[in-house]
């Protein structure tokens, strides 16, 4: 599979995210995107903001592509909150359908595994899973 042909599949599943790279070898899909939503609602409060306080990497597992492990680098920015009275001060912004707050794996392959732990509990789904 091109280069190409993986970024095109990759990109139309996740609104607001823009990716910057695909890079593929034997056993692994690398996306390199970050996110172009110009503001996020605090988590704690709701309240909008669009002051960015830094940006970080988010090193999120996805599921497969064509056999091989994908990652997604995630460029993720961290806002302040306007709100003066919000006990939260900086918060990180969560991309829909991708991430969820201190999630490692994509929000996609979170619910593949928590659907196979209810379906296949124990050994079986254990072995299945890693396969994913």
């Amino acid at each position: 599979m091109g280069d190409t042909f993986l970024r095109d599949l990759w990109f139309h599943r996740v609104d607001g995210v823009q990716v910057e790279t695909v890079v593929t070898d034997a056993e692994l899909v690398m996306v390199k995107a970050r996110s172009t939503a110009g503001q996020a609602a605090c988590s704690a409060c709701g309240v909008v903001s669009a002051r960015v306080h830094s940006h970080y990497l988010r090193r999120l597992t996805d599921s497969a592509v064509g056999g091989r492990r994908t990652v997604v680098e995630l460029r993720v920015r961290r806002f302040r909150c306007q709100e003066r009275t919000c006990a939260r001060a900086t918060f990180v912004e969560q991309v829909d359908g991708l991430t969820f707050r201190y999630g490692r794996r994509s929000s996609g392959l979170h619910q593949v595994l928590q659907r196979l732990a209810v379906m296949l509990a124990g050994r079986a789904g254990a072995r299945l899973a890693k396969t994913l």
